[in-house]
């Protein structure tokens, strides 16, 4: 009993060996063949961006075509392909789409636009009209429209109404002046806000507010941008006080006289 005992122990270590080298040469194997995978897919990656490449941007196959313009009227639109003066025939892909947002924004100052491809014989044009949301009569009389950013983009005889009044002092009104004329106009208290008769900008960003209330006037200094919030809660307190002149330009060091 013995012996055929340590004779089949002797078999079992020697199929266990077997296995043991059968599964070491399959992983050596396998890691022989993972060097040769990786670099075909590494070839067929590069000749698939290859493919994309040429078919992009050499290829007859997918052309600029047409000019789709997206947020305007049709009679707007015409204006706004000619303005971007997209070049077609060539590959889609080589169509410089900034260069045409260039000359969109500046030609039409009265969009906003993007200019992107889409396959596969179309560029697209999506504009956004500006909106108004405040006026700036200039020294020279003119009045230009300045949307929420502050992009002056027309020039207008007078006012349309409903709209915030501005007068500057400058050339020009900055797009940081437009930005704290808004945030004033928005932070006031409500019966402070009523009681602005007049707006102006100096040095391109420097607001300066008017109220009149009960036919008396009251200079309130603003400043620049920022702290909206706590200047205005700095000229409600400032204007139970007495005095012609609330100067907030600096909400830490607040004057009145």
């Amino acid at each position: 009993m013995r012996l055929l005992t340590r004779t089949g122990s002797a078999e079992e270590r020697t199929k266990g060996l077997s296995s043991a080298r059968a599964r070491f040469e399959r992983r050596a194997a396998r890691a022989r063949r993972r060097p040769r995978l990786v670099a075909v897919l590494l070839v067929l990656t590069l000749l698939l961006a290859g493919g994309a490449v040429w078919l992009g941007w050499f290829s007859s196959l997918l052309l600029a075509e047409r000019v789709e313009v997206r947020g305007v009227k049709s009679s707007q639109a015409a204006t706004v392909r000619d303005v971007a003066a997209v070049p077609l025939g060539g590959p889609l892909m080589r169509v410089d789409t900034d260069a045409a947002v260039d000359r969109l924004e500046r030609d039409l100052r009265w969009i906003e636009v993007s200019v992107t491809r889409s396959l596969p014989h179309t560029v697209v044009i999506e504009v956004t009209p500006r909106v108004a949301v405040l006026a700036v009569r200039m020294r020279t009389g003119e009045v230009q429209l300045h949307d929420r950013e502050g992009v002056a983009f027309r020039t207008v005889a007078a006012p349309p109404d409903g709209l915030p009044l501005v007068s500057s002092t400058g050339s020009a009104a900055s797009p940081e002046g437009v930005e704290a004329v808004l945030q004033a106009l928005a932070a006031l208290d409500g019966k402070v806000r009523k009681t602005v008769s007049e707006v102006s900008l100096e040095s391109g960003d420097r607001v300066t507010l008017t109220l009149t209330s009960k036919g008396a006037d009251r200079t309130v200094r603003w400043g620049g941008p920022g702290d909206a919030a706590l200047k205005a809660r700095l000229v409600s307190i400032l204007l139970t006080e007495p005095g012609q002149l609330i100067d907030v330009t600096v909400p830490e060091a607040p004057v009145t006289r």
